[in-house]
């Protein structure tokens, strides 16, 4: 059996609006801490306390949203895996851009669900990459097909416990 797999991963939407999600509750409980709450701290804290949770939520969001990329994956038949991360350049160019490329090796720590792959990889220089892939990251096939290439590799490796 071929576990051969090729998969062009793009940032999950779902994701990106569970943070945001997040983000929102925690900008909320900033402003509930400033305004709502009437404990012990003086006005100046509670305030402080509260731009600060805002500033933090920003900037863990505009973080999130800076390093989205998009990337492809591929899984060699002999479980060699092929990381490439890549932008799509303006919309006026259909033309996608490489960024940066090289093998990678799956780690222990990686989660195959069924509905969630969480695929710690090591590249060739050294650096840990953590790739979340959910279903509308990509197709329903090349969903299942990643799944299974993912699982193999890790099962030859004794990556997966």
């Amino acid at each position: 059996m071929s576990i051969a797999v090729s998969a062009d991963i793009k940032p999950s939407r779902l994701l990106l609006i569970l943070v945001a999600v997040l983000a929102i509750m925690v900008a909320a409980i900033g402003v509930f801490v400033a305004f709502a709450w009437t404990g012990h701290l003086s006005f100046f804290i509670r305030t402080s306390l509260a731009i600060f949770c805002i500033g933090a939520t920003g900037g863990v969001f505009w973080l999130i949203l800076h390093n989205r990329k998009a990337v492809w994956l591929h899984v060699s038949g002999t479980g060699q895996i092929r990381l490439v991360e890549h932008h799509v350049a303006a919309q006026s160019r259909s033309a996608k851009q490489v960024m940066r490329g090289g093998v990678a090796q799956l780690l222990a720590g990686s989660t195959i669900w069924p509905s969630l792959l969480v695929l710690r990889l090591r590249l060739e220089n050294g650096r840990v990459r953590t790739i979340h892939v959910l279903p509308d990251s990509v197709s329903k096939e090349s969903f299942h097909a990643l799944q299974v290439a993912c699982r193999w590799v890790a099962s030859h490796n004794g990556t997966l416990s």
